[in-house]
């Protein structure tokens, strides 16, 4: 077996005898049963919230989860990495590197395959979740780099905090300024939000009673403010399951199976995008480029103008939806986008609307 260094001082005394062991050949990394233990079967019911996710995982796209307490929101999230492709080897050195830069890298480490996922709690400070800190470090943003942030009870968290996010958000990167250097972390994640529609969590569901008055919740919907909700492709409401069909212990369909269709959704963006500047996934895909090499129809065009126009969608708007609508067709093994996957990525704008006094720029 090939072992590392244990120290410096060992790595640069095999470097004087050049008798560095050789590197380990390429392997292929799998993601197993007993890795992704949280599968998409122990999920009832919630198709919607399922399909959405599946459309995250296979276009890198950030998802707002709208429900009362106990709907499944924060057991959908969790579900997540198990339908992301593999870590690369490059992806993994990467993820390792930051977390090592952190000080959280265990003392036995082993490549992971799985991508990170993680969940800070509301109270987070900006720089535990953006990076900081005298001598700066990476934040939460940064640590879920190729992987998944999770924030649940989205609306709980501060909005300065909150609003922190847009920046990684667009750009993939966090940049933290001190008075003697700038430090920049990679955090290219995907971002699944989750929160109660109102302060008692029962609005917009016929079968519970809110309590809550329509200025409560107008002033509890506008801590999300408009430009980071502008930056979230896909917002779905998540209804509270019918006891009845808990108890019919039916199995949804497994991640494996869910992974499958995503995995191949994926090579269809390689195949596109190619050596395009690094771009992995239509989520990172620049609106304008997708616009003239997406492949949409010209009622598809048509429709999504028709759509945009009547959502008062932003320029930045009006490309998500587009870039939503490639990975639907990339889904469904469609080399256009068409009518439908316009339709369906129109639907998920938005679960909520942007707070009037702030306008949203591209």
């Amino acid at each position: 077996d090939l072992t590392a260094p244990a120290s410096l001082g060992e790595l640069v005394s095999a470097l004087k005898r050049r008798d560095l062991a050789a590197p380990p050949p390429s392997v292929k990394c799998e993601i197993s049963a007993a890795e992704g233990d949280a599968d998409f079967a122990d999920v009832v019911g919630q198709d919607t919230a399922k399909r959405a996710l599946e459309i995250a995982a296979a276009g890198g796209h950030n998802v707002l989860l709208v429900g009362p307490p106990g709907a499944g929101k924060t057991m959908l999230a969790r579900r997540l990495p198990g339908i992301l492709p593999a870590l690369t080897q490059r992806e993994a050195l990467e993820v390792l590197a930051i977390h090592s830069v952190a000080g959280i890298l265990p003392r036995s480490v082993v490549m992971p395959v799985m991508r990170p996922f993680r969940a800070p709690h509301h109270s987070v400070s900006a720089a535990g979740l953006i990076g900081g800190g005298s001598v700066p470090r990476p934040g939460e943003a940064s640590l879920a780099h190729l992987g998944v942030l999770f924030l649940d009870e989205l609306l709980e968290f501060p909005r300065m905090v909150l609003d922190a996010m847009r920046q990684p958000l667009e750009d993939g990167s966090v940049t933290i300024a001190r008075a003697h250097a700038a430090v920049e972390f990679p955090a290219r994640f995907t971002l699944i939000g989750a929160m109660n529609p109102c302060p008692c969590g029962k609005a917009g569901d016929a079968s519970l009673a809110c309590t809550c008055a329509a200025a409560d919740i107008q002033r509890y919907r506008s801590r999300l403010s408009g430009p980071l909700a502008d930056r979230i492709d896909v917002h779905v409401n998540v209804g509270a399951l019918p006891l009845r069909l808990l108890s019919a212990g039916e199995r949804g369909e497994s991640s494996a199976s869910i992974r499958a269709r995503v995995e191949a959704a994926r090579a269809r963006q390689r195949a596109r995008f190619g050596a395009n500047g690094g771009v992995a996934c239509n989520a990172q895909a620049q609106g304008r480029w997708l616009d003239r090499h997406g492949g949409a129809t010209a009622d598809a065009r048509a429709l999504l103008a028709a759509g945009a126009e009547r959502l008062a969608l932003s320029a930045r708007g009006y490309h998500r939806v587009l870039k939503v609508a490639r990975t639907i067709a990339d889904l469904d093994g469609e080399a256009d986008i068409g009518v439908s996957a316009v339709a369906e990525a129109l639907r998920y704008r938005p679960a909520l609307p942007a707070s009037a006094d702030e306008v949203v720029t591209d």
